[in-house]
């Protein structure tokens, strides 16, 4: 089955979107093998969240108007970037690399969790509110639900970062490892 991945156009014109084909195991951080070995958990709420990201959320459920809300924020972490140059020419490619290869891999691990639902990673990469100069990324993830707006309706719609959408049916498959 051939993978059809949707980015918007601003993620297109920052990375060669067939980078997404050369992306494997070896380019999880240490940050995210962690993150995909402590796996996912099921709340009472029926919210789905990663549980070692859950673990250092401190934020309240009740605030959220649902559920999809409240698991993006939950699950949504940046990019690791701290040991890479602000100014390295490969920068974005490798928040690229970093985030779709976790995005994969935990939508991958979270079919494999009986009971679970489809969902829809999100992986971000921009500049940064303060300067723009500088490039980060951020990967979020939420389930899919029947009858409920997705987290962003329609990423084609974002022109201050590129943006990745991954969906479950894209990660039936586990990632190569190089």
């Amino acid at each position: 089955m051939a993978i059809v991945l949707m980015f918007n156009s601003m993620l297109e014109s920052m990375i060669d979107t067939s980078l997404s084909g050369a992306v494997s195991e070896d380019d999880l951080t240490d940050f995210h093998k962690n993150v995909l070995e402590a796996g996912w958990l099921k709340e009472d709420s029926g919210a789905w969240v990663l549980r070692s990201l859950r673990g250092g959320y401190a934020g309240v459920e009740s605030q959220f108007s649902d559920l999809i809300d409240y698991e993006a924020s939950v699950n949504g972490r940046a990019i690791p970037d701290l040991d890479l140059d602000f100014a390295d020419s490969r920068r974005v490619e490798t928040l690229f690399r970093r985030g779709y290869s976790f995005a994969h891999c935990a939508l991958f691990s979270l079919g494999r969790v009986p009971g679970a639902p489809s969902a829809v990673a999100y992986v971000t990469i921009g500049p940064t509110l303060f300067d723009e100069n500088i490039v980060t990324g951020s990967v979020t993830f939420c389930a899919t639900r029947e009858g409920e707006c997705p987290y962003i309706d329609d990423i084609s719609d974002l022109s201050l970062s590129g943006v990745l959408l991954l969906d479950s049916d894209d990660c039936r498959e586990p990632l190569s490892v190089a």
